[in-house]
């Protein structure tokens, strides 16, 4: 048999351009876009390919085998062109050369605590923007950065500060991989995997609390998920945050820029979901103008960026602990690393105690609405108070927070019309709230 291509070939890369679409992770779906191999990085039989599609640019790695494997790309010539995230040796070598036991060029590993080795590692289902592996002895997870970008990922930096602090509610960071590559006449780096701690036996946040409005509607007792304690958790970290990576407070530039952000966002949703907001034009005018009634939006500092149930975990010992400090996948790299109030990830988790709730009428359409709101504001007082007690700083009349609230609930209602109708009802009804006066209580 012949040796395999290199992994500069061209059939490598338009196999790579016909199998992209089919994964969860890939970022232009329904969209035509060229695709071209932008950079590799050689690791024997495995390798990290970055692939430009579109605007985008893809981590791929992969490897030849003599087998199809749990993630075949495509046979060619003979040899099998795999998914390198599946593939248990290629696995072993990418995380060797991120723990810095292994040179390759254009890349270097930063090894905090080094990874123990990744025997019959397993890729984590169910992922979209992301692909995250398990170390075979259970004590890692590793994620790796699908869509890259230049310049450092926070994912990386952020849980590097809080585990150098000690920070409790953050499982630790274990190593990462950076990587530099061309880009036009400049050279690049930026940042492919993060190797953490993985929190065995932890129960998913966002399933603990859905589960329970699902038997408050029902009139069943259940065990009361602590949002108290969830709050204390958030405020942790942020203290935790502020002082490893610092604070500072808002220039009016800043609060000018802050409010523009805000008001851009507002017309954007305005235009997105038009029909959906049509009888709210009004109170929509006002809540713009009150906009420009934001005098300073106070401390800043590096937050979370996309905080919801989904990236909470209950460990074991039942301690609540936040992952994916990467931000909002769809901002650009810079945006997601500047310094915010601290609000935005109050009102992202407020929101998410909503979602749970209106999952749970969706599921049970006969239950009584009163029922539901009852538990959203009772689960929202309770984290509130959590925060408030940890950090003394949850002021629900602060015009921050409610432009926060506001801005985070139409950007849900986009999101609805665009992919999920069915789910409307429950962003829609939040804005409508917000809108007329209605507070959080």
């Amino acid at each position: 048999m012949s040796a395999p291509l290199p992994f500069d070939a061209p059939e490598v890369t338009d196999a790579i351009a016909a199998w992209m679409p089919s994964t969860r992770w890939y970022p232009l779906k329904g969209q035509r876009a060229d695709v071209a191999l932008a950079h590799r990085f050689e690791l024997g039989d495995a390798a990290i390919l970055l692939v430009r599609a579109g605007d985008s640019l893809l981590q791929v790695p992969v490897a030849w085998r003599t087998e199809p494997g749990a993630s075949p790309i495509a046979e060619i010539d003979g040899h099998w062109l795999v998914d390198a995230c599946h593939d248990p040796d290629a696995v072993q070598t990418i995380v060797e050369v991120a723990a810095g036991t292994r040179a390759v060029p254009g890349l270097e590993g930063d090894a905090i605590t080094p990874p123990g080795p990744a025997g019959a590692s397993r890729v984590v289902s169910g992922e979209q923007s992301n692909t995250s592996i398990i170390g075979g002895d259970g004590s890692w997870i590793a994620k790796v950065f699908r869509v890259v970008h230049p310049g450092d990922n926070p994912d990386v930096v952020v849980t590097g500060a809080l585990t150098r602090a000690g920070s409790r509610p953050v499982p630790k960071l274990l190593a990462a991989l950076q990587a530099t590559w061309p880009a036009g006449d400049a050279t690049v780096t930026g940042h492919l995997l993060a190797v953490s701690e993985f929190v065995g036996g932890a129960e998913d946040a966002w399933e603990l609390f859905r589960q329970h409005a699902l038997a408050t509607l029902r009139g069943e007792q259940r065990e009361v998920p602590d949002a108290r304690a969830l709050g204390a958790a958030l405020a942790t970290v942020h203290r935790d945050l502020a002082a490893a990576l610092g604070t500072a407070e808002a220039s009016e530039a800043d609060t000018h820029a802050f409010v523009r952000g805000l008001e851009q966002r507002l017309g954007w949703a305005r235009e997105q979901a038009a029909e959906a907001l049509a009888d709210l034009d009004d109170e929509l005018d006002a809540a713009k103008r009150q906009l420009h009634e934001i005098g300073s939006i106070g401390e800043l500092q590096h937050i979370h960026g996309d905080l919801h149930l989904g990236q909470v975990l209950r460990s074991s010992d039942g301690e609540w602990r936040l992952l994916d400090f990467e931000g909002e996948p769809l901002r650009p790299m810079h945006e997601r690393s500047i310094r915010e109030p601290r609000l935005r990830d109050v009102v992202g988790m407020l929101r998410s105690f909503d979602y749970a709730a209106g999952s749970a009428q969706l599921e049970l359409p006969d239950a009584d609405p009163a029922a539901a709101d009852a538990w959203v504001e009772q689960r929202q007082r309770e984290f509130l108070a959590g925060y408030a007690d940890a950090s003394g700083q949850a002021d629900e009349r602060d015009p921050v927070f409610r432009a926060l609230l506001l801005d985070k609930a139409l950007y849900e209602v986009v999101y609805e019309v665009r992919n999920r109708p069915d789910w409307l009802p429950v962003p829609l009804e939040a804005v409508r709230r917000l809108l007329t006066g209605e507070s959080v209580e």
